[in-house]
């Protein structure tokens, strides 16, 4: 069975999918009709924002985030989170978060524990992420790690509860980090991969 719309999306007048403006770190700021998210203050450090939509069946789903500005170490983070994942850190900085690192050769976070994975990416990359059936997978530019289709080589496996969308800026020391949620296929710059969805089916 499909997971339901959360209340916030129903509220809005749809299911219409964006970055959560009453879920994220007030030191984000988001545009673009909630699609884009800006870290607004210089300090450093991590904040977060998750997504107006979880879900927490088996079926196959899909977004995208594009790097829209990224300093060059590239620090910023993302993939899925329950919503007891802190919004003041990274995702995967705890046990209700699993991310993709773009730094330091590209590597996957949870539980604040991060092993060598992928590659590191950066300003302009479109990272795909899939979930299906407790599994998560990142591809960056359509090159997958692992095979979503095939069910093979996830990032994690064995998720559990609802998982939302989430991203994770660093600062706002120039240029400022900022990324774009790519929730709806006519958005999307990359196919899902068989078996796979749009996360936000409106």
């Amino acid at each position: 069975m499909r997971s339901m719309p959360s209340f916030i999306a129903l509220a809005s007048g749809g299911t219409s999918v964006t970055w959560n403006p009453s879920d994220k770190s007030a030191d984000i700021t988001l545009s673009e009709s909630n699609l884009r998210a800006t870290r607004n203050t210089g300090a450093y450090g991590y904040r977060s924002a998750r997504a107006t939509l979880g879900k927490n069946d088996t079926d196959g789903w899909y977004f995208e985030v594009i790097i829209t500005a990224m300093e060059s170490g590239g620090y910023q983070m993302l993939g899925i989170a329950t919503s007891s994942a802190g919004l003041g850190n990274y995702v995967g900085a705890d046990a209700y978060g699993w991310g993709y690192y773009g730094a330091e050769g590209g590597k996957k976070a949870n539980s604040g524990t991060l092993t060598a994975y992928g590659s590191n990416f950066a300003q302009s990359d479109v990272i795909g992420v899939a979930y299906k059936n407790g599994k998560v997978w990142f591809a960056k530019n359509n090159t997958w790690n692992g095979s979503p289709e095939a069910d093979t080589g996830a990032a994690f496996t064995g998720i559990t509860g609802e998982v939302f969308p989430m991203l994770s800026l660093y600062d706002a020391v120039a240029p400022v980090d900022s990324a774009n949620g790519r929730f709806k296929s006519s958005a999307f710059s990359y196919s899902p991969p068989s078996g796979f969805s749009a996360w936000d089916p409106s």
